[in-house]
């Protein structure tokens, strides 16, 4: 059975091309990468919405009148990375929500704030793996009020801005601005 035989520079010209396409793939990738990232460092990817649409003052304020504050377990959409506590106060479903997060500055992992209602205020607990609704082992001995106000030794939580759109709806400012007022009047 006859072999074929090529030469060198068949031999070399086909080494050649493949480095040249080898080269060529990286600098396409590169250049994506610089392009997705508007030209200046690391790529930068915001997904989803700054706001975040809680629903209904109505409805949200009669749930916190009966159950107490209402926890949104992520509203970033990144895993557990932004979870809030909502809470509402007085008879006007329009006015004073506070909306603060549900990890403390300095938390362990695994660590959420929750409602402690024989207390009346939130302290820091792990999950109860056996029961999701029951106040699991505590981790630190901070405590916050029912509006997220740091009780003794425990660092201030993030507060988030909100508003109520035309259409009765909380929305919640999820980046975090402190530049931006909540409406609460």
């Amino acid at each position: 059975m006859p072999v074929e035989q090529r030469s060198r520079i068949s031999q070399l010209t086909g080494v050649l091309i493949a480095i040249g396409a080898i080269v060529l793939a990286v600098g396409a990738s590169w250049g994506l990468l610089k392009l997705a990232s508007g030209g200046d460092g690391p790529v930068r990817i915001q997904l989803g919405d700054e706001d975040f649409d809680a629903g209904q003052i109505n409805r949200i304020s009669d749930q916190i009148a009966e159950e107490g504050p209402v926890l949104y377990s992520d509203v970033s959409g990144r895993g557990q990375l932004q979870p809030i506590w909502v809470n509402h106060f007085g008879e006007d479903p329009a006015v004073q929500w506070f909306v603060f997060s549900a990890i403390a500055p300095g938390a362990d992992q695994g660590c959420f704030l929750a409602w402690n209602a024989e207390e009346n205020l939130f302290d820091e607990r792990r999950p109860d793996p056996t029961d999701p609704r029951a106040l699991g082992e505590i981790c630190r001995d901070v405590t916050y009020s029912a509006t997220g106000e740091a009780g003794e030794g425990a660092e201030p939580l993030e507060q988030f801005t909100w508003s109520v759109d035309d259409e009765d709806n909380l929305i919640i400012d999820i980046r975090g601005d402190s530049d931006k007022d909540s409406t609460d009047d």
